[in-house]
């Protein structure tokens, strides 16, 4: 491609230009000279109706579905609720759980989800009451507010978002994957109701908030739970962020899956002697909960909590350790993929650790600068 000193529009230009006045533009025009988007929007319900081929109602819900993040923005914020942005007055006729269920992960693979499953929503999977983490950036609750999920809301869908193995090695030192990690999902959660939404039914999308996001992702048979209080996927190890969508559609549950994470945790523990802040257990299960951080009932590797966070503030940003020394977490290549199987049927699991350990997966990449160009100084000042 040829480089040039000035745009190739500038010989044309015959005259003085001028700065555009928004309010001009067709879109602005169209709004408020015979409100051709809300006529637009009538016809696309007419043809959803009429079922016109390639505008059905599928068709309608993966359009809006697609234009979700761009209306979030537009619109400044969403209620608790996800509400339909067009189609309010109809609803996809008796779907057949099974081909839906389909058709959702479809969409939500297409939407930029890495894996989907789905399951029959516990509600002991679901958070007591609004904590402040959750409600510090939106307002829409209070700190101590009761949290109930309606009863009609008897599916939750689940998406897990991969993070890229090579950010992840940098921690403790800033690696960005957790953030964008987090940014992928609430976008793939809140297009996904829109999705749901836009064919008749009710959805509630939601990333960290309302209930415990790995709980139900292993009733979803996206993993198990593992020592260091991760998600383990098949794919992706602890690598991963999750949504979840809460939604009254009828659809398929998955199975849950054994992947023999709960072995293989048993005699492994690299996360609790890695782990900075010694927050994980590197002992048996225990059902007795350490502190007020975890709950009762249920025999397993109790993280301290408060201690992984008071870790956090003194390295001066989150910590990813305990997910890139797990041996679960690796790219997922045809290497990983035939060595799987092995770990999967939990055989020769100290040498399989040991492997992992003289190759040097889990270590904290050397090299830690941040694409930086070597003509830049690095140093701060104050404004």
């Amino acid at each position: 491609m040829r480089t040039v000193d000035e745009p190739t529009y500038k010989r044309f230009i015959t005259g003085k230009l001028r700065r555009f006045d928004d309010r001009n533009t067709a879109f602005s025009r169209g709004a408020v000279t015979g409100d051709k988007y809300t006529r637009m929007h009538d016809q696309s319900i007419a043809n959803l109706v009429k079922a016109v081929p390639g505008k059905t109602i599928l068709d309608h819900a993966t359009w809006v579905a697609g234009r979700t993040g761009d209306y979030i923005i537009r619109r400044a914020a969403l209620g608790r609720e996800h509400q339909p942005y067009y189609n309010t007055t109809h609803r996809l006729k008796d779907p057949n759980p099974v081909a839906m269920s389909r058709i959702v992960k479809e969409k939500a693979a297409w939407i930029g989800a890495d894996r989907v499953g789905i399951a029959r929503l516990n509600p002991l999977w679901i958070y007591t009451h609004w904590g402040m983490q959750n409600v510090m950036y939106s307002g829409a609750a209070q700190a101590g507010d009761p949290i109930e999920i309606p009863p009609e809301y008897e599916t939750v869908i689940v998406m897990i978002h991969r993070m890229d193995y090579d950010i992840i090695r940098r921690s403790p030192a800033v690696e960005e994957e957790t953030d964008i990690g987090y940014s992928k999902a609430a976008w793939c959660s809140a297009s996904l109701a829109t999705f749901i939404t836009e064919l008749g039914y009710k959805a509630i999308p939601a990333c960290n908030e309302l209930g415990i996001s790995i709980a139900m992702a292993v009733d979803a048979g996206l993993g198990e739970m593992g020592r260091n209080g991760q998600l383990i996927t098949r794919d992706y190890g602890a690598s991963v962020r999750i949504s979840k969508v809460f939604t009254d559609l009828p659809l398929a549950s998955d199975r849950p899956v054994d992947l023999g994470v709960q072995r293989f945790c048993e005699q492994c523990a690299l996360c609790a002697k890695y782990c900075p802040s010694r927050a994980i257990p590197a002992g048996e299960r225990t059902d007795r909960p350490n502190n007020e951080h975890t709950s009762p009932g249920l025999r397993k590797w109790p993280v301290r909590a408060m201690q992984c966070l008071d870790w956090w503030v003194k390295n001066g940003t989150h910590c990813s350790v305990c997910i890139r020394v797990c041996p679960w977490t690796k790219p997922n290549n045809l290497l990983h993929r035939l060595v799987r199987p092995f770990a999967e049927r939990n055989i020769a699991i100290p040498l399989l650790i040991k492997i992992d350990q003289l190759l040097g997966y889990g270590r904290q990449k050397k090299n830690l600068s941040f694409r930086q160009d070597p003509a830049v100084e690095l140093k701060s000042e104050s404004l």
